[in-house]
């Protein structure tokens, strides 16, 4: 790649091949577009990749988020903690439901939820719900943070948007090993794609049967469950067909026979995705060990990175440069940067809200002012990461 080519090259881009394609072009010429059989093969299929018994796909992560939080009945009476370096979904989550986000600070060193602030958070407030976010594609803590949760009493949702195909202690990121539930993101820059798409996993059958009918208007269909007899069965006591209950409220979070087969599809990559992704990260690390302004990110030994991102820590100070202006001289060559993300404990909600603000949670906010993500997605050829990589060395220096 020469420096005076135009091609630009975003911090991240889906990977779709033929297969894909005409995966999608085979429902769109079935009888089913939205609520057919490719729904149920691709939450099997994905059960089956991350190890967990049950799966739910949804319209989002963050509707993912929302039906895991609803399915154990969080409320304004609840707490529901999260770390402050994520996307504003793991902390609006509790927000629609009229519960109460309460923070905590992140590891230096993974950038994910802080054990110890989890634990001084809870041994100030009682805390129903935590959601530990696996960022950029690193598992956080698992087994300390259940630890704490067998201590405590709350339930746990892993925030697991940025880790599918990744492993944590012997198993699949999305397994429910240590948790309640896991929730994954099918957007375009994530380790697959369904376009906009998310998704639940769990290993406990009443969780499943909860999402399932918050999926879909919280409609159910189990006659053991009716309430209205009469007009559920017939004479002979047979179940009219077209029969439904709603007992509750739920959404319209469903997916798409569309969407699923192209799930399907990509999630059969998945395992190449994530190698190709590793060597990149690999090789971003290697180049950068000598640029004394570059920090890169790590990967502890109990777990398998999947590098959804992948995160640089610049220190602008001593460079003499801005990051603003350092992220405009590598746009100039071409290559997209990303500031991913501003503390959501700063966001003027939450400000006005909680009366949180800066020098609350001082590693996140340190984080955020030396983070840049640059290019990683599997389709970027070596000598494409040979130009970002020098790039990135001659501007930071």
């Amino acid at each position: 790649m020469r420096r005076g080519e135009r091609k630009f090259f975003s911090y991240g881009r889906q990977m779709v091949d033929e297969q894909d394609i005409q995966s999608v072009v085979e429902v769109l010429r079935s009888d089913f577009l939205t609520q057919g059989p490719w729904i149920e093969e691709f939450e099997k299929d994905l059960a089956k990749y991350v190890g967990s018994k049950y799966a739910v796909v949804c319209s989002s992560g963050t509707a993912a988020l929302h039906l895991a939080c609803m399915a154990l009945d969080v409320c304004e009476k609840s707490r529901v903690a999260t770390s402050s370096i994520s996307f504003l979904a793991s902390a609006n989550c509790a927000q629609y439901l009229n519960a109460e986000t309460v923070f905590t600070d992140i590891q230096a060193d993974t950038y994910c939820m802080s054990v110890s602030d989890l634990s001084r958070v809870l041994d100030r407030t009682p805390i129903d719900v935590v959601i530990p976010v696996h960022f950029a594609g690193h598992s956080a803590d698992m087994r300390a943070i259940h630890d704490l949760g067998k201590m405590h009493g709350f339930y746990i949702i892993e925030d697991s948007c940025h880790a599918l195909g990744g492993d944590y202690d012997g198993a699949k990121v999305g397994s429910c090993k240590y948790a309640d539930m896991c929730t994954f993101s099918f957007h375009p820059v994530k380790s697959i794609t369904t376009g906009e798409g998310g998704a639940v996993t769990t290993n406990n059958r009443e969780l499943y049967d909860r999402l399932l009918s918050l999926r879909a208007h919280g409609i159910h269909k189990n006659e053991e469950q009716f309430v209205n007899v009469d007009l559920a069965f017939d004479e002979e006591g047979n179940k009219n067909s077209w029969y439904y209950e709603m007992p509750e409220v739920g959404f319209n979070y469903r997916l798409t026979d569309i969407q699923c087969a192209l799930g399907s599809s990509q999630l059969r990559k998945l395992d190449f995705f994530i190698s190709r992704r590793r060597s990149i990260a690999k090789y971003y690390t290697e180049e950068f060990e000598e640029n004394q302004f570059i920090t890169t990110p790590i990967e502890r030994s109990d777990t398998k990175h999947a590098y959804h991102l992948y995160v640089i820590l610049v220190d602008f100070n001593r460079l003499g440069k801005s990051r603003n202006g350092v992220m405009k001289e590598l746009h100039e060559l071409g290559i997209g940067t990303q500031v991913l993300y501003i503390p959501v404990h700063l966001q003027p909600y939450y400000k006005e809200k909680y009366g949180t603000n800066f020098g609350d949670y001082p590693i996140s906010e340190g984080y955020y002012e030396s983070c840049v993500s640059i290019p990683m997605f599997p389709s970027l050829q070596d000598d494409e990461m040979k130009f970002i990589a020098e790039c990135m060395n001659s501007v930071i220096s």
